[in-house]
């Protein structure tokens, strides 16, 4: 957490912005203003308590990779994690967290029991789905628009060691769209993921456990899968001739080909046919009764697949500008599938755009706002703009 206390920060009434781990936020955590710094993976371990009932109470500024390892000493296990451990566990509970683990988890913000929010006079107040349920729901996968999120009590699970793994090649976006609807429908698997990354397009399906499901020279038994090839550190080689830009949308399942087949063309022809971009994609199987997260990128659609657009174009401004007419284009397709964005990467939502999708969502985040003196956290981003433009008498 910051060097300053959080609760005095938030009630100073100066302009704030929250950062987690700052990976891939597309400029979200960097602002003119003050910014506030709630990731110190190094001092938060030994604030992990356990409550019971396999539930832990956790310090958000924490990352993923110091708690799991943490859980897995214990033979504990969070059940979705993201596939880069050295986020913050704050920052993408505040846009959903979605792994490989969500084909049969749901999101990282349906495994939480409660968080402790502190609003904008430095409030602090225990949140959960029974006290303050609609802080709750906004505060989970919502950005950090309605305050800071201090403390989090997650569920966990046994911890399984082993997971096996089958591997498909797949000839096309098409052949690979219509594999991952199946394993959408039959909704047996423990893990999903699918890429496209030089040219190749594969898909990987695993099982938890040690009943060995192996039959084929496809298969892997891996230990330890979510370490496997992950580094100890959070830092990484960066090319300074190029930005990363990254994009996720969301659709409801059966919804998987027209978007790939989208993304197959604007990736054949300028701007993107000369700019490295990998395709990642993930399902999304969220249970009876999930918490319906007022920005969450599932939607309401039980089972929804993840599309993600990683480029790294040249650092000129045409090529950004490009990358962005791009991006917009699969946001709009995304929502006229029924769609949402992921709101952690490149998101441009104008005040229409956010209307179609959050509707009456932003008229209630700008009542919290307003009844929490929020006003000053967070207010360069698209979403509390968008909300802020909101006629008054409909924000009450």
């Amino acid at each position: 957490m910051p060097s300053a206390f959080p609760s005095a920060l938030l009630g100073s009434g100066r302009p704030l912005t929250i950062r987690g781990a700052g990976h891939s936020c597309d400029g979200q955590t960097v602002t003119d203003g003050e910014l506030l710094v709630t990731y110190a993976p190094k001092s938060a371990a030994p604030q992990v308590r356990e409550v019971g009932d396999g539930l832990v109470e956790v310090p958000v500024g924490m990352s993923w990779y110091g708690l799991e390892r943490y859980l897995n000493r214990r033979g504990r296990s969070f059940p979705v994690l993201p596939n880069y451990l050295h986020m913050s566990v704050g920052g993408t509970l505040s846009v959903g967290g979605i792994g490989i683990d969500s084909v049969r988890r749901g999101m990282q913000v349906d495994h939480v029991d409660r968080i402790q929010l502190i609003d904008g006079t430095g409030t602090s107040r225990w949140c959960s789905r029974v006290d303050h349920p609609e802080l709750f729901r906004f505060a989970l996968a919502g950005l950090g628009t309605v305050g800071l999120i201090e403390r989090a009590v997650l569920h966990t699970v046994p911890y399984q060691r082993e997971t096996h793994l089958h591997r498909t090649n797949h000839a096309s976006l098409a052949e690979l769209a219509e594999h991952t609807e199946e394993i959408a429908r039959r909704g047996d698997a423990d893990i999903y993921w699918a890429m496209l990354r030089r040219g190749r397009i594969s898909s990987v399906v695993g099982w938890r456990g040690s009943d060995s499901r192996c039959d084929t020279e496809d298969c892997a038994v891996v230990s330890d899968l979510t370490f496997a090839r992950h580094p100890d550190t959070g830092q990484s080689s960066r090319n300074s001739d190029r930005v990363r830009m990254w994009a996720d949308y969301v659709v409801p399942a059966g919804q998987l080909a027209p978007m790939l087949e989208r993304v197959e063309a604007m990736t054949r022809k300028s701007p993107l046919a000369h700019v490295p971009t990998m395709l990642y994609s993930l399902i999304v199987r969220r249970g009876t009764g999930s918490t319906s997260f007022a920005f969450s990128p599932a939607g309401t659609a039980p089972v929804s697949i993840g599309v993600g657009v990683y480029t790294s174009p040249d650092r000129d401004s045409a090529a950004i500008v490009a990358v962005r007419r791009v991006f917009r284009e699969l946001l709009q397709l995304c929502c006229e599938l029924g769609g949402r964005p992921y709101l952690y990467g490149v998101a441009d939502l104008d005040g229409s755009l956010a209307d179609s999708l959050y509707g009456p969502e932003l008229d209630r985040l700008a009542h919290l706002r307003s009844a929490h003196h929020l006003e000053h956290l967070n207010a360069h981003l698209p979403l509390v703009q968008a909300a802020a433009g909101r006629p008054a008498d409909r924000a009450r």
